[in-house]
């Protein structure tokens, strides 16, 4: 699928992962300004859920067609579109005088952040020499947790003398800067001998492969455990052992962070030569084992911490092993944005349910630590799917 002789287009790449990691940022703006969002704009915290959430829930439903149209029109173009977006819309929201216009903007954003994700993988696959594919694709793995982490800490600077409104063109500017700089560094054409098919074409190709497939899924699985973990770790930290807000969200942006070396060793794992299926695997039987010790009254609050750092930290190995996989289950170079968009989808639908199912799980059984048998099922079923996942890739051609 990938030609030997290419060379590695270092900018390129560069821009494309901070391209993504900015996008990540936009997420990540929105928790730290809550309350002056509420309290400036009015808004219930219904419609709060929903300026954090709408952006999710697009992604769990458009992933796949998103690909699909930047196989169509080129995963650059769709990049910088995708950015120049999310600037505007960034923009235009900063001066939003209620809810419902701060809700359409972050509705625009939410397409430019779904831009880049199905985009980014692809536009690195195409730009790299297959030897240092896995390596620079962990590198991008880390585009969510680095983005959202570094926005949590940067923002509050801004926001405490500011307010949210400088917070919104801060971000926006970043943004902006990054699709002029995309604009104005050419990328060499991809020739591709494969033919060029329709939306449905590509969809019956990729949906007629059970690789795909068993990614989104196990992405999902992979989403519902770690998702549910970082919503819901402030609201523990609060509840039930008594920490303040500014607490509670310090050590869970300290989670949040140390996803993103996970993803780097996962990298380092698969440029040694474990086999995807094998790192997939190990990281939810690790999620699990954590999650045991996380719920156990037991252990001390110390230690169930660290235990949260290390379930994080193996989390990182999973994205990582996924995007490795793009290239290797796309059935030509033409739908590698509809595999991306694919597992996009598989991913937001583990964001979605997961957090609303551990709380149903508080809710009927009236503790916390209950939440450990959903942990362990989606782990069980991830370790499930990776070992499928490794007798199709024996069973696929070199």
């Amino acid at each position: 699928m990938m030609n030997e002789t290419r060379k590695t287009d270092w900018p390129v790449i560069v821009l494309t992962i901070l391209a993504g990691i900015t996008a990540a940022a936009h997420l990540g703006k929105v928790p730290p300004a809550l309350p002056l969002l509420r309290a400036e704009l009015n808004m219930s915290i219904v419609q709060a859920g929903w300026v954090i959430s709408i952006i999710a829930a697009m992604a769990m439903a458009t992933g796949m067609a998103a690909g699909m149209v930047a196989d169509r029109i080129g995963h650059h173009r769709i990049i910088i579109i995708g950015l120049a977006i999310i600037a505007l819309a960034s923009v235009v929201g900063s001066q939003a005088s209620g809810a419902t216009m701060l809700l359409a903007t972050r509705f625009l954003e939410g397409v430019g952040v779904i831009a880049i994700a199905v985009a980014g993988p692809s536009l690195i696959i195409m730009s790299i020499r297959p030897r240092l594919l896995q390596l620079v694709l962990g590198v991008w793995s880390s585009w969510v947790p680095a983005g959202i982490a570094i926005s949590m800490f940067v923002s509050p600077l801004i926001l405490a003398p500011f307010g949210w409104r400088p917070l919104w063109l801060f971000w926006a500017a970043l943004a902006a800067a990054l699709a002029l700089a995309l604009f104005i560094r050419p990328v060499a054409a991809v020739n591709s001998d494969h033919p060029r098919h329709s939306f449905r074409g590509s969809l019956r190709l990729v949906l007629s492969r059970a690789g795909p497939l068993i990614l989104a899924v196990n992405f999902g699985l992979f989403t519902a455990q770690w998702g549910s973990i970082i919503m819901w770790l402030p609201s523990f930290l609060v509840e039930q052992r008594g920490l303040d807000v500014s607490s509670a969200a310090v050590l869970a942006g300290i989670v949040v962070a140390v996803n993103a070396p996970g993803n780097l060793a996962g990298s380092w794992l698969l440029h040694r030569g474990v086999q995807r299926s094998h790192i997939i695997g190990g990281a939810h039987l690790m999620m699990g084992l954590c999650a045991i010790g996380i719920f156990s009254d037991v252990l001390p609050d110390g230690v169930r911490y660290g235990l949260v750092l290390l379930f994080s930290f193996s989390a990182g190995f999973v994205p990582t092993a996924m995007f490795a996989s793009v290239a290797v289950h796309a059935p030509t170079p033409r739908q590698f944005g509809a595999v991306s968009g694919l597992l996009l989808q598989g991913s937001n639908l583990g964001n979605f349910f997961g957090p609303p199912a551990v709380a149903a799980v508080v809710a009927v059984m009236g503790a916390w630590n209950d939440v450990l048998w959903l942990i362990i099922s989606c782990a069980t079923g991830g370790m499930a799917l990776a070992f499928w996942l490794s007798r199709v890739e024996k069973k696929m051609p070199d």
